[in-house]
């Protein structure tokens, strides 16, 4: 199987190597990101591989590697061959290089191609070049002593979601499906797939029976109509089937239809057409498939619940620009589903924090941060362990608080102490206590507490402490500590000017307010008197 996918220079991939499991994968990240590029790449890769294969006896390599035509690439969404080059990188580097590292018998065989964009002529054709031919010579003799060629050996086979199939489709060889298959249409010849062998035909449909929890057969009818294929699902025409049913149809199909040393499947958004209930049953049947390695990109929530950590790969800027993917660890997938993506960078200091502390805002994690960075100078000691982070408000704040200890859960040390800081000016004094107990039920951690500030936000609190806002300011301005009596003096006289000034402009209006209330409460005291309501 494959163990690492290497690919430098190609459209949005400037280098990058992809450690693989042996079995299941699962790509993740944000659009754009070059999910799909990966598969490309390994098409590109597949087609350089056919092209340099003797024709002859399909078991060895031309002795220098076979130049490609550009219009073989018109799958891989480029305009014109220059495209295929990373943007970045094309003035001065116009060679793509694509390896596969393969892994069979415990054997490694790292076989990779340079491609060159042909210097004066472009959009007609490609030149290939291998990168270790020595490794080309290892995998072949290999290939000899079993019972296949370098034709059949290894297949990847691409599905992508669709809709619907086509309504017409003819008889074809197995050249041409498999040419099909190998350019991501395999929905264009299901039929044709389908009916290949009786055998092929049963273990279809045993895998879709199995993933939709229903029996299906089909038949071919019409056989005599050499021109177009005739097939019924169930005593339906296979046209009228679900889009759900037609993914799981065309992943199978092509998988079966060939005998092979070892597949490849690549699977972009298998769950598109098929209910939640049902994602768990694919995902274990492609399992079950022998010889099989599986890539599957997705953005579905409720798929990548079912994989387990070390089967997704996670890809975003930072570890793009690193050059190395690989599985995530523990716990991220929890941050994923949660959605705190945005967290992920942050990992390393949730790993060796020593307090995890969770705010309201971001104005009160820019705050502490910096407090923590003027503790650390006046104490000249290191920065203390602890991690910051905000909960966006106090809407649903439970939920959140739930959300975030079990995404960190995995992640942090048991000992940690959890500080839960909100805001006070939401909630009066007299069910704090009462609210900050029901919130610390809902983290799963055993260090933890609830605070709330005295102040209107964390920047008033010091406010309402005024020793120690004294104490603060005196440090910070490195000034004598006999100076600390008359700063607290200051900061009361400007709170006291500060009050006395609101109180100034709220008198008027909470005069106003009032006489408007007492003239409504006395016309409802007539009204109900009237009416005997009293």
């Amino acid at each position: 199987m494959l163990e690492k996918i290497q690919i430098k220079n190609f459209k949005s991939i400037k280098q990058i190597e992809i450690n693989c499991n042996e079995k299941f994968n699962v790509i993740i990240g944000e659009n754009n990101i070059g999910k799909t590029t990966i598969f490309e790449a390994i098409h590109l890769w597949k087609i350089c591989f056919d092209a340099s294969i003797q024709k002859r006896d399909k078991k060895s390599f031309y002795a220098t590697s076979k130049n490609i035509i550009f219009s073989d690439n018109e799958y891989l969404r480029i305009f014109e061959d220059k495209d295929l080059l990373n943007h970045e990188l094309y003035s001065s580097n116009k060679t793509i290089e694509i390896s596969l590292v393969i892994k069979y018998n415990a054997e490694i065989y790292s076989l990779g191609f340079q491609v060159s964009k042909v210097i004066g002529i472009d959009n007609a054709y490609l030149q290939t070049t291998y990168i270790d031919r020595n490794e080309f010579n290892r995998f072949s003799n290999m290939v000899k002593n079993s019972e296949f060629n370098l034709t059949n050996f290894l297949i990847i086979c691409e599905s992508r979601p669709i809709a619907n199939i086509v309504a017409k489709e003819p008889y074809m060889y197995k050249s041409q499906v498999l040419d099909k298959i190998s350019r991501g249409k395999g929905y264009e010849v299901l039929r044709n797939k389908i009916i290949k062998s009786s055998h092929i035909k049963e273990l279809i449909e045993e895998h879709i029976t199995n993933v939709m929890n229903d029996e299906y057969r089909f038949n071919e009818v019409d056989k005599d109509n050499k021109t177009y294929i005739r097939l019924l699902v169930n005593g339906t025409n296979i046209l009228s089937q679900g889009s759900g049913f037609l993914q799981i149809a065309e992943i199978f199909s092509s998988l079966e239809y060939i005998n092979a040393g070892m597949y490849i499947l690549l699977i972009d958004e298998p769950d598109s057409h098929l209910h939640m209930r049902l994602q768990k049953n694919l995902i274990n049947e492609l399992r079950s498939i022998l010889n099989s390695q599986t890539f599957v990109i997705t953005h579905n929530d409720q798929f990548i619940s079912y994989i387990p950590d070390e089967e997704i790969l996670f890809i975003d800027n930072k570890r793009k620009e690193s050059g190395i993917i690989k599985c995530i660890e523990a716990g991220y997938k929890n941050l994923i589903l949660e959605n705190l993506i945005g967290t992920i960078d942050k990992i390393d200091k949730l790993r060796i924090a020593e307090k995890i502390v969770l705010c309201e805002g971001e104005t009160d994690v820019v705050f502490l941060n910096n407090l923590l960075q003027k503790y650390s100078e006046l104490n000249g000691s290191e920065l203390p362990c602890v991690f910051i982070d905000k909960l966006y408000g106090i809407d649903s704040l439970n939920d959140k608080l739930l959300s975030y200890s079990r995404a960190y859960n995995q992640i942090v040390f048991n000992e940690a102490k959890w500080l839960i800081i909100r805001d006070s000016d939401c909630l009066p004094i007299s069910k704090q206590i009462r609210s900050g107990n029901k919130s610390k039920d809902y983290i799963t951690a055993s260090n933890k507490e609830v605070l709330f500030q005295k102040g209107y936000g964390i920047e008033s609190t010091f406010i309402s402490e005024q020793n120690k806002f004294s104490v603060l300011i005196t440090a910070h301005y490195e000034l004598d500590n006999t100076e600390i009596d008359n700063i607290s003096e200051i900061i009361s006289e400007t709170i006291n000017e500060y009050a006395n000034n609101v109180r100034d402009c709220l008198n008027p209006v909470h005069t106003e307010l009032l006489r408007h209330f007492n003239r409504q409460k006395d016309q409802l005291i007539k009204v109900n008197s009237k009416f005997h309501i009293f």
